[in-house]
């Protein structure tokens, strides 16, 4: 066998640069992909408390024009400290923890996702806590971001 002096072909060291270039795109692919879907929750999670909230916001003024006050959810606070037991995740936040203590605790109510279907949210899993007259929506089953920031919102800071 006659060997040929201009063999053109791909050589191991070739090869080798190819498969690591290749899994480098590959692994930023992947940790920009999994940024992107933490982000993407952590944004519908907001989005959904921020929708708890003026749902809330809406029964308070609807019951408020008639004078009623049927409100979903169960109105099971006493004291300011067991709704902060109940937030113990992010109890330590100061302004949600001075509009709590400084607001009156029966004014609070705990709504499960069966209670938000009267506020007409559907399309959840999550337990809040609710304050029909500040506006104050509490995320009770997820009370923090992958960042640790808290998950409320509210719109008055007093009774």
């Amino acid at each position: 066998m006659k060997k040929m002096e201009n063999e053109k072909g791909i050589t191991l060291v070739a090869l080798a640069i190819t498969i690591i270039v290749l899994v480098i795109l590959a692994t930023i692919t992947i940790y920009t992909g999994k940024n992107s879907i933490t982000e993407s929750k952590e944004s519908i999670l907001l989005s959904e408390v921020s929708m708890v909230q003026h749902a809330a916001l809406e029964r308070y003024t609807k019951e408020q024009t008639f004078s009623t006050s049927n409100y979903p959810g169960t109105q099971k606070y006493k004291t300011a400290e067991e709704i902060l037991t109940d937030i113990k995740e992010i109890a330590n936040d100061e302004v949600l923890k001075d509009i709590i203590t400084n607001t009156n605790p029966e004014n609070y109510y705990y709504l499960t996702p069966e209670n938000l279907k009267e506020l007409s949210i559907t399309n959840t899993e999550n337990s809040y806590i609710i304050n029909y007259k500040l506006g104050i929506a509490i995320n009770a089953t997820v009370q923090t971001t992958g960042e640790g920031k808290p998950v409320y919102t509210y719109a008055k800071t007093r009774d």
